[in-house]
């Protein structure tokens, strides 16, 4: 066995040193999920389609982002009278609007969805709350946490004046982790 001075190293420390540096680093490259190919060459997912309700609208091309959430309305319709669940049923004060939205968490934490800041802006320019009753009654959610990688599919449901007209949606994801305010929301044009 070969001694050293404390204050002199062999040759081969600062090689094996800088050849452990570059395995860690390819080694955590690894594990961030980027692959050699890129996005690109990834498959697409061939998720089963829905049919539409009765008297639904299918838009497309109807996307936005806010924060770490994307966006893409599905599925509109409006001027409707009442609404019925399995537990109780509600007239309209003025006419209910129901907007299908898909959401996917496009980041790495968790994106916590809240019905109640989204809005629906009419062509008077009035940016209209969801309803509760209808949100209640329809068994839509709060809150939703929605984790990294995710995607969900939901009604918000809103109730209008009679006669006045949807021009879009606005829909805010959550602060992105360090933020000190909410992110803009996207802004989506209704049919």
């Amino acid at each position: 066995m070969r001694l050293h001075h404390p204050r002199t190293r062999p040759a081969a420390a600062p090689r094996l040193a800088a050849a452990l540096g570059l395995a860690a680093a390819l080694l955590l490259a690894g594990c961030s999920g980027g692959g050699s190919g890129g996005a690109a060459s990834l498959p697409t997912y061939k998720i089963p389609a829905e049919k539409a309700r009765e008297g639904e609208a299918v838009p497309e091309g109807k996307t936005g982002q806010s924060a770490d959430m994307r966006f893409t309305v599905v599925g509109f319709s409006d001027a409707m009278t009442d609404v019925m669940g399995t537990h109780a049923a509600m007239d309209a004060k003025g006419a209910f609007t129901r907007v299908r939205v898909l959401a996917v968490n496009t980041g790495r934490d968790i994106q916590v969805f809240d019905t109640w800041k989204q809005r629906l802006v009419t062509t008077d320019g009035r940016a209209h709350s969801p309803d509760v009753n209808a949100t209640m009654i329809k068994r839509q959610p709060e809150r939703l946490s929605v984790g990294a990688a995710m995607r969900v599919e939901f009604d918000l449901w809103f109730d209008i004046p009679r006669g006045t007209r949807t021009k879009a949606i606005r829909l805010y994801g959550s602060p992105p982790v360090g933020a000190v305010s909410d992110p803009a929301p996207a802004e989506i044009a209704l049919p």
